[in-house]
């Protein structure tokens, strides 16, 4: 608000010079240049304030966002069966692997947001695959997981490097951008919860069958 402000103060100073040089027949050209003097940095300055208060606006989101998910992860965390004895699961050995391959492929990520969320996403599927550790047998829902919900987190982050090397403009746009892909990546974070109640309801459902 204070640089719209001078903004406004330093046009109405040009207007006033220039009333004191010329004829009021003469003004109308100079009123024209005048006020294209004026409303072109205003309308620059109002530009960069809507940006930095969306700018703000999102980092805000990030940080409920953030807060919203430790409270999922302390909900995962406590979902894990610890009555069960923890054994070598072949399906929770091949996602471990995949997820440590993201994890190498995120450390390349030069967006620090981007980059965290990936590094979040992956602490959660390691509470998902430590459920399956903690069951009887893998599921259906556990192989599910571990071979396809797996591989198109890693084939998201593959297309994301591949947008990255074909990616050309300001900074601006590049900050939306990372916004957007934020986004997309959390709804992994969704899908990984609703995965663990399932491979939580066959596993058990299964081992109480059995007895």
């Amino acid at each position: 608000m204070n640089k719209l402000m001078a903004v406004l103060l330093f046009g109405s100073g040009i207007l006033l010079g220039f009333s004191d040089f010329f004829s009021p027949d003469d003004l109308t050209p100079v009123y024209m240049a005048a006020l294209i003097l004026v409303f072109l940095p205003l309308a620059l300055v109002y530009n960069r304030m809507k940006l930095q208060s969306a700018t703000e606006a999102r980092l805000r989101e990030l940080w409920t966002e953030a807060q919203n998910l430790a409270l999922v992860k302390r909900e995962a965390k406590s979902k894990i069966p610890k009555e069960y004895p923890r054994r070598e699961s072949q399906a929770a050995f091949e996602g471990s692997t995949k997820v440590g391959a993201v994890r190498s492929m995120a450390a390349l990520v030069r967006k620090p947001v981007l980059r965290e969320k990936i590094y979040e996403i992956c602490d959660f599927a390691d509470l998902v695959l430590e459920t399956i550790r903690h069951l009887p047998s893998d599921t259906p829902a556990a192989v599910v997981f571990c071979e396809t919900q797996l591989s198109r987190f890693t084939e998201a982050l593959e297309r994301c490097f591949e947008m990255h090397r074909r990616e050309e403009g300001p900074l601006a746009r590049q900050s939306l951008v990372d916004a957007h892909e934020v986004e997309c990546f959390s709804t992994f974070i969704t899908v990984f919860k609703r995965q663990q109640d399932t491979i939580l309801f066959e596993g058990l459902r299964g081992h109480k069958d059995q007895h």
